[in-house]
């Protein structure tokens, strides 16, 4: 049966069939993503449903034979090729192995150079490096589009922050990836500035950077092929909480960026390619509440929203459903539980999984099973509703 799900772009035409996908942060430079292996490990599925011809590397936990056939089960097209790794030290056996055999690895997050060898990575590490570094924001935006900002020593930060008044956003400046809000403090008291300070205190310098009065927070994909071609692939608001740990995301009618949020979007990625970098691009943009945009992150990667932008035309257009919310939920059982908690909730119409998660089988029994799906409904209430449905049905 041929999937009826399709993504408006696949990671195969963007990156090409000949090279292979690996999302995997590498173990010995995650300091600011997710600390829990488990998590990157359940990451690693993320994009199958939106691979086309491209192989991944990716957990075993999250390509479980049962995990793949939910996917096919609800449209989705599967890569013929899947590279699996049990846990951390597996996959960067795998990693070697795969160099071995002269495959070109697009990795998604820096690793050192022993790790994999520059030659075997798509885009060189000290190009990856230097387009996430926060450092480095200016100079790839320009200093129109950003909150007021300065870099100081980390040593420095708590005079430097005892000086001026709250709240302020303090960001690692980091060679190593960072995401999901890890590498960022809302100093909102003097408390909060001191947890700032001894989170950071490895790094040798640091942003201070204006906290925003924020409209919309937008993050705006694009692609970039080798070729040079630069596509818009949409936008989502983000989700965060108070501290701005990511969420998730909405993806309706009123998620449309500004034209001009789009223009300056596509020339930070022409800027990327100058330098040698190509795939996918996520923008973090916020439009200030007197309209003016700002944008405050660079992540020259696959984003937390990408496959549901990818997908998002298709899914809406089969579904019947306007509105979408992107989650990653946790099961209340097993992984069986979550898997048919999951089916129900397909059955009634109010969500699509896009990845799932079997801890026991990567090695992590501890841990609850994970998923990643869009909440479907035609308002942001009747998605809400939906979720806590699906908290009933043991996925929360």
């Amino acid at each position: 049966m041929s999937a009826w799900l399709k993504p408006i772009q696949s990671l195969s035409q963007i990156y090409g069939s000949d090279v292979i996908y690996s999302p995997r942060a590498s173990p010995n430079a995650c300091t600011w993503l997710p600390h829990d292996e488990f998590i990157l490990d359940s990451m690693s599925g993320g994009q199958i449903p939106v691979a086309g011809d491209m192989p991944i590397l990716c957990a075993a936990g999250a390509s479980t034979p049962d995990g793949l056939q939910l996917l096919r089960d609800v449209g989705f097209d599967i890569p013929q090729v899947l590279f699996r790794y049990s846990a951390a030290t597996d996959y960067l056996r795998k990693l070697k192995s795969l160099y071995q055999e002269k495959k070109s690895i697009a990795l998604q997050h820096v690793h050192s150079v022993t790790e994999l060898p520059s030659e075997a990575c798509w885009v060189k590490p000290e190009t990856l490096s230097f387009l996430n570094n926060k450092a480095n924001l200016a100079v790839l935006v320009g200093s129109e589009y950003i909150a007021a900002r300065r870099i100081v020593m980390a040593s420095r930060l708590v005079a430097e922050l005892s000086s001026h008044d709250f709240p302020l956003v303090v960001k690692a400046v980091t060679e190593e990836s960072s995401g999901g809000g890890v590498d960022v403090v809302i100093c909102r008291t003097s408390r909060t500035m001191k947890r700032a300070a001894r989170l950071f205190e490895s790094c040798e310098r640091v942003v201070i950077e204006e906290f925003l009065p924020i409209k919309r927070n937008l993050c705006l994909n694009y692609s970039a092929t080798a070729e040079g071609l630069i596509n818009y692939l949409g936008c989502a608001e983000q989700v965060s909480d108070t501290q701005g740990k990511y969420q998730g995301n909405w993806i309706d009618a009123t998620t449309i960026a500004p034209p001009l949020a789009i223009k300056i979007g596509t020339r930070v990625v022409a800027a990327g390619f100058a330098l040698g970098y190509y795939g996918c691009v996520g923008i973090d943009m916020a439009v200030r509440e007197d309209g003016r945009m700002a944008v405050f992150d660079l992540n020259f990667r696959v984003n937390g929203s990408t496959t549901a932008l990818l997908l998002a035309e298709s899914v809406q257009r089969t579904s019947g459903r306007t509105v979408l919310r992107f989650r990653a939920l946790r099961g209340r059982g097993t992984y069986r539980d979550l898997l048919s908690s999951a089916y129900v909730a397909i059955h009634k119409g109010i969500f699509l999984p896009l990845s799932s998660y079997d801890p026991d089988v990567g090695g992590h029994p501890k841990a609850r099973p994970r998923m990643t799906g869009l909440i479907l409904g035609n308002t942001r209430e009747e998605v809400k509703e939906h979720e806590r449905e699906l908290s009933t049905l043991g996925l929360s």
